[in-house]
């Protein structure tokens, strides 16, 4: 997780589903992530979650990091997107 043009730091995470909700032609789907040992979120970001918004036919368009609920100023990582497209298409039944 990085803050928006800042130099990347990848962070070791696991993943849990949390819901899913449709949305017109987006399924929203919302995961929790915690940190595994050692691993410390950056300063700023407070409570993160993670919001996935896929197609109907269970395509992921966009993978939002949010804070407190909210869109916020970081984004994940190249790696750390991957690792969540893979969580999705392995244990969430879009």
């Amino acid at each position: 997780m990085m803050k928006y043009g800042a130099e990347h730091v990848e962070h070791k995470f696991t993943l849990s589903f949390v819901e899913s909700e449709v949305r017109g032609q987006w399924r929203d789907l919302y995961l929790s992530m915690q940190l595994e040992d050692g691993e410390t979120f950056p300063e700023d970001l407070i409570d993160p979650s993670i919001l996935v918004i896929c197609n109907l036919e269970g395509d992921i368009v966009q993978i939002v990091l949010h804070d407190e609920g909210c869109d916020c100023e970081f984004q994940f990582t190249y790696a750390e997107k991957a690792q969540i497209e893979n969580f999705v298409q392995e244990h969430v039944n879009v």
